[in-house]
């Protein structure tokens, strides 16, 4: 994986907000260097497995650790709604082209705010 500072911001955010207060505790428990937990927060490189190794244990989404996507809580919904569901399968019968279109309009729309 390549440097990325806003990866290495949330990587900080969920050490932040996790269990682990010291990163030399945090480094141990993952069996690898402080160096090494310090270049991650960084926005430096890390293995996949590392990665997985470090949401796994501070109990974040690994696709909102690496890529950003989601929420940190986000692995926790492992619910699908029947409204969720009923639009999945509605795009796979689409094209791509539409489904590309349909998922711009989709996330152009304002989340509602409780």
């Amino acid at each position: 994986m390549t440097h990325d500072l806003a990866r290495g911001k949330r990587i900080r955010e969920a050490i932040s907000r996790g269990k682990f207060r010291k990163v030399h505790a945090l480094a141990a428990e993952l069996n690898v260097s402080v160096a090494a937990v310090s270049r991650w927060q960084n926005g430096g490189h890390t293995s996949l497995e590392s990665a997985c190794a470090l949401a796994h244990l501070l109990d974040v989404s690994l696709d909102w650790l690496l890529l950003g996507r989601g929420t940190m809580d986000w692995h926790r919904s492992d619910t699908v709604s029947p409204t969720e569901l009923q639009l999945v399968q509605a795009l796979r019968d689409r094209p791509a082209a539409a489904r590309s279109n349909l998922i711009g309009l989709v996330e152009s729309i304002p989340p509602e705010r409780l």
